[in-house]
């Protein structure tokens, strides 16, 4: 799998900069190593939470806190590494491979609950709730090859502004982006659909310290 730095280098060739950097942590000391620097976290999380990827979905048991809400029975403590909240299932639940169809909540759903968020709280009518939800990723040898490119083409159009600037720059970042959504969409629905999904699970005794 790509590096950080590999990741990069391909935004940087995807908006011609014509570049090849050595680190962004710390920075080589070029400017473009310093726009990665400052960048590639932003483009990473952005496109982690619009996407369904298998690599980032995890399941746990969450840990309820004081309810305030009048409309729902529970309240329970979002993980700290929640990027978008997806399903809540009853515990014990044995549904364990999920499509981009089914990974979240739906009306007729019978293997998920509604639910509500406010700030770190999520509220359902659920007991003993559990969350499948997409979370942060830094490690880039858990990424797939297709989330490795569509995120590339994101980080160029961050990168695109500051370093071909101007009117040209902002076309080339738009371009970027406009591709990097439509690979992302592609990507995320073929990785979910797959026949099988490992998800991390964390027992709520853990989930509770997170």
């Amino acid at each position: 799998m790509a590096s950080v730095v590999q990741i990069c280098n391909m935004a940087l060739a995807h908006i011609g900069a014509g570049v090849v950097i050595s680190s962004i942590n710390p920075p080589d000391g070029s400017l473009e190593a310093g726009y990665c620097d400052t960048y590639y976290n932003p483009a990473r999380l952005e496109m982690l939470e619009i996407g369904t990827w298998k690599f980032s979905l995890a399941r746990v048991e969450l840990a309820e806190v004081t309810n305030t809400s009048d409309t729902w029975a529970y309240a329970y403590a979002l993980p700290s590494n929640c990027l978008r909240p997806l399903r809540i299932l009853a515990a014990g639940s044995t549904l364990t491979v999920f499509t981009q169809d089914d990974v979240a909540y739906s009306p007729n759903d019978r293997d998920g609950a509604e639910f509500d968020i406010e700030g770190a709280v999520l509220y359902t009518n659920e007991p003993e709730a559990v969350l499948v939800y997409t979370r942060d990723v830094t490690d880039s040898t858990q990424f797939t090859p297709s989330f490795m490119t569509a995120l590339s083409y994101l980080l160029g159009s961050y990168l695109a502004g500051p370093i071909i600037k101007g009117t040209e720059g902002m076309r080339v970042a738009d371009a970027m982006r406009q591709r990097a959504m439509v690979m992302s969409t592609m990507s995320a629905t073929a990785d979910a659909n797959a026949s099988s999904s490992s998800i991390d699970f964390t027992p709520s005794s853990i989930a509770a310290r997170a």
